[in-house]
């Protein structure tokens, strides 16, 4: 008996593998709704921030700001993980992209920016 998976299936599978923490530079689960990636620069780190929730209505400007917050809440927790302090992050440093699924009901936002050390 030969068994073929989907290929739906084998998308499930690299999700859960990416976001389960192989491979470097991969994503780390900071809480039920967020994940993250650390990249290193000789000035502090680039991070990215992977954020989503539930939603009844869509509202994409409050997704954004909790984007946006959650970003500076794990910045910090990186650099106090490193002994170290961050300077203060400009809004405006912040790169976001956010994507809404009707079908789930699920809001999902992505934040990227530099985090520079004290």
């Amino acid at each position: 008996m030969k068994i073929v998976a989907a290929p739906s299936c084998i998308s499930l599978v690299a999700l859960a593998l990416t976001l389960s923490g192989c491979g470097p530079g991969s994503l780390q689960a900071y809480d039920r709704n967020t994940t993250y990636r650390v990249e290193n620069t000789s000035s502090g780190f680039t991070l990215t921030v992977n954020y989503s929730r539930s939603h009844f209505v869509p509202a994409p400007e409050a997704v954004e700001e909790a984007c946006k917050n959650v970003f500076v809440t794990v910045a910090q927790v990186v650099a106090a993980k490193r002994g170290r302090r961050v300077e203060r992050i400009e809004e405006q440093q912040i790169a976001t992209q956010l994507d809404s699924n009707e079908h789930n009901k699920i809001s999902h936002c992505t934040a990227t920016g530099p985090v520079a050390w004290q």
